[in-house]
């Protein structure tokens, strides 16, 4: 069912329904629901596996139940490599406090990871700005949600135009760590030279809301993105209310630039949730620590993968169905680990020198109330 996804098995484009603010958003949803069913390889799937891999992987809307006029809507922007899936508790959150809420579905993802290969980041911006189009027929104010790659296209998007009300970058790529950038700018040395690398990493494919298998190309446009945002900085600027959500140990961005980025901005309203495991005091008084420790759940920190998920998330909470699930297990040291120090421990843990081994953490035990913060900040703007 998810073996084959990484190969390309057409190499007919892929016409993305993002360019006509005209069409309905039900109607969007329904073209890229028929797009993920055709591109998906669903040989061994059931009916029931199909419909809940299409369901985690398509756009949706979270209208609240009032059948008066909407006031505040949010276009939920996911990241490289996953899909709106990320977005459906907070999406169900946001609908309870009494806001729009509509995911989008960034071109390349939720179909399989070869069709990262073709893709940019202008092709990104595009489905943003129909979805921007789109509920501003619906709303008096838009509020950009992002996560990740999301955040830094809603920031991309917020300096560019005037009407967002406010933006919400949760684990933002404002600059992706070193290792990461220096391995899209060591393939596109590679490929000036003649010696073609698609992969960064080609694996069998096992997670139904996020690809495992990275293209280079995708890699390289998040740092594209990143360094355009760098390079309009002094000229423009996030002009409406910011509200960065973050853990200080991340370890795909780098947690100091994103910072230094919220201490540029200069609105009174902007604020930003830090959570970290070493508890201290920052100057800016915008900056709200919150402990990311808990020992009781053999938690060090959060990661960046796990932030948006709630320890009930059906897919990457405790009980969760992901292969990468932070299961309720006391034998394991969960938090923001890459493959690199997760290896590390291993080895440490098989020479006696480590107690227990380490996992990435999948989840966020304090979701609740960072989803209410979120509502809070839209609802007070």
């Amino acid at each position: 069912m998810f073996s084959n996804l990484s190969e390309s098995t057409t190499d007919s484009p892929i016409s993305y329904p993002i360019t006509d603010s005209r069409l309905p958003f039900v109607e969007y949803i329904k073209l890229c629901q028929t797009m993920i069913e055709e591109r998906r390889d669903f040989a061994e799937a059931d009916s029931e596996t199909i419909q809940k891999i299409i369901y985690a992987n398509s756009p949706f809307e979270y209208r609240p139940e009032s059948s008066g006029h909407v006031r505040c809507g949010a276009l939920l922007i996911h990241g490289l490599l996953d899909c709106p899936f990320t977005f459906r508790e907070i999406g169900a959150s946001l609908k309870s406090h009494g806001i729009l809420a509509r995911a989008i579905l960034l071109p390349g993802h939720g179909t399989r990871p070869a069709d990262l290969k073709s893709v940019t980041y202008h092709d990104w911006l595009q489905s943003v700005r129909y979805g921007v189009e789109t509920l501003k027929q619906d709303v008096d104010e838009i509020y950009l949600i992002g996560y990740s790659t999301g955040a830094a296209l809603s920031i991309y998007h917020a300096m560019q135009d005037e009407r967002i009300a406010g933006i919400i970058l949760l684990a933002p790529a404002v600059k992706v760590r070193a290792p990461i950038d220096l391995g899209a700018s060591w393939n596109h040395l590679l490929n000036a030279f003649g010696k073609n690398r698609s992969w960064v990493y080609n694996l069998k494919e096992d997670d139904y809301a996020k690809y495992k298998s990275i293209a280079f190309n995708g890699v390289r446009q998040v740092s594209k993105l990143s360094a355009t945002i760098r390079e309009m900085r002094p000229e423009k600027s996030v002009k409406c209310p910011m509200y960065m959500i973050m853990s200080r140990e991340d370890e795909t961005i780098s947690s100091h630039d994103a910072i230094d980025f919220f201490s540029s901005q200069s609105h009174r309203d902007s604020k930003m949730l830090l959570y970290t495991s070493i508890m201290h005091g920052y100057p800016d008084p915008r900056i709200i620590a919150r402990n990311s420790a808990h020992p009781e759940l053999n938690i060090a920190h959060l990661s960046h993968a796990g932030i948006i998920f709630s320890s009930s998330n059906q897919h990457y909470g405790q009980e969760g169905d992901a292969p990468c699930a932070s299961l309720s297990n006391q034998q394991i040291i969960y938090g923001a680990y890459n493959a690199i120090e997760i290896m590390f421990y291993q080895i440490l843990k098989k020479a006696h020198l480590a107690k227990l081994p380490r996992k990435a953490l999948t989840y966020n035990p304090d979701f609740d109330y960072m989803a209410d913060s979120i509502s809070q900040f839209i609802n007070r703007s």
